[in-house]
């Protein structure tokens, strides 16, 4: 019984294959990019909207002038490519409430990788939609995203990091649990103008001294 019990709840976690937020609560304060290297730290409560981040025309001036060797590595992310980077992430959060997998996928690259909570490796655009609509049909069923934190770090002009912290919602919570808090980070690239998300990977947050 004690095994079924544990079959069953490493099916809730299910994926948590997101990005996106949940939209839901007011929106908190946008943050600004740091002048070192435009990484926008955003801090939010559990029924939150990530308000996308603006850096000052200070910030990004700084950025754009010379760098040195030991910060060639944090490039200068724009205002437009932060606007980017959080519509793909309200359009993923819209396509996953409404368990839409195929418009979910749609904002990644064809040839991306995902790998969810449970250590699934999904490769490509097609195969992302597949699984997740799979998902959306039975353990994602009537759940929603929730992002807590989040970071963007431009480590060049055409490639950012991005690593969030949240969990997956379901019924009516509307905050995350200790046993459901996961980190993901996303790459994403810029090609043609086009902001896409090459790659995924999430896992579950575990105190430490615990396995």
């Amino acid at each position: 019984m004690r095994n079924h019990r544990h079959g069953r709840r490493t099916m809730r976690l299910a994926l948590a294959a997101g990005l996106g937020t949940a939209s839901i609560g007011a929106a908190a304060p946008a943050a600004t990019a740091s002048p070192a290297d435009l990484m926008t730290r955003v801090a939010v409560g559990a029924s939150a909207v990530i308000s996308p981040a603006t850096p000052s025309s200070t910030d990004v001036a700084k950025a754009s002038s010379p760098v040195s060797a030991d910060s060639v590595q944090a490039s200068a992310g724009t205002p437009a490519d932060l606007t980017a980077l959080a519509r793909i992430r309200s359009r993923q959060e819209s396509a996953w409430v409404r368990g839409d997998g195929r418009a979910y996928a749609a904002e990644y690259a064809p040839e991306a990788d995902l790998v969810n909570i449970l250590g699934e490796h999904l490769h490509g655009r097609e195969g992302i939609a597949t699984a997740l609509q799979r998902y959306f049909r039975t353990s994602l069923r009537h759940t929603r995203p929730l992002v807590t934190e989040e970071t963007v770090r431009f480590v060049s002009p055409v490639t950012a990091v991005i690593v969030r912290k949240g969990c997956v919602l379901y019924g009516a919570e509307k905050a995350c649990r200790a046993d459901t808090l996961s980190v993901n980070t996303s790459v994403a690239v810029k090609s043609g103008g086009e902001w896409l998300l090459t790659s995924f990977h999430n896992t579950l947050v575990r105190p430490p001294g615990r396995s």
